[in-house]
């Protein structure tokens, strides 16, 4: 089965490498959305694959067409990422305001303030695309992907980490009611800092897909 790699907001596909060392030889695609001035690459296969996601990743597949999607497996990730009336526990939608605000004025300060509250820190690269990087963070702001989330059910796998920095474990249990649901030890960057863990999870997922 084709394994199709998602990363999230401000990182590229090379976040997901430690992740594809661990795995070994597979047939796999990585997704990219250009934040880093890479060209965007986001192309879904045309044959039945498994997409792996990390963060904002997870909320961008959600509100995609996935008709040959067999699983989901989400690693730190959201269906919804603000708030709302039926969504408390997001993240208020002044603080995303700020943070665009910010972002337009010193992208490269803004990018590297969100990554600092991870461990470890993942420098980000010198040259940001500030578009891009916007509309991302519009996503997060208005991107709700709960009712495809409910519809895929246990075909969900999300892992959330003890001691994620930005995913709350509330956000996360209100974001997958139906999934299949794992949590571990470890912060945000778990593909980053447990690539064999996960790596491990992908293969026993993998097995129970047709």
């Amino acid at each position: 089965m084709k394994l199709v790699f998602m990363h999230g907001w401000s990182f590229d596909a090379s976040f997901w490498h430690p992740v594809c060392h661990a795995l070994g030889q597979c047939d796999m695609t990585l997704l990219e959305r250009g934040y880093s001035g890479a060209r965007p690459f986001t192309t879904l296969p045309d044959q039945p694959f498994v997409l792996v996601t990390h963060s904002a990743g997870t909320l961008w597949a959600l509100r995609h067409s996935l008709p040959q999607c067999r699983k989901i497996i989400a690693f730190n990730g959201f269906a919804r990422f603000s708030q709302a009336d039926d969504f408390p526990q997001g993240l208020s939608i002044r603080v995303l305001t700020r943070m665009r605000t910010r972002l337009a004025r010193t992208t490269n300060e803004t990018v590297m303030q969100f990554r600092r509250q991870f461990t470890p820190f993942i420098p980000c690269p010198p040259h940001l695309d500030l578009p891009v990087l916007d509309e991302g963070l519009v996503e997060l702001m208005e991107g709700d992907g709960r009712a495809t989330a409910h519809s895929l059910g246990r075909s969900l796998m999300a892992i959330h980490g003890t001691d994620d920095e930005l995913v709350s474990g509330a956000m996360h249990e209100a974001s997958f009611p139906d999934a299949t649901r794992l949590i571990f030890e470890g912060g945000h960057l778990l593909p980053f800092t447990a690539p064999h863990q996960c790596a491990a999870i992908i293969s026993n997922a993998l097995r129970d897909v047709s």
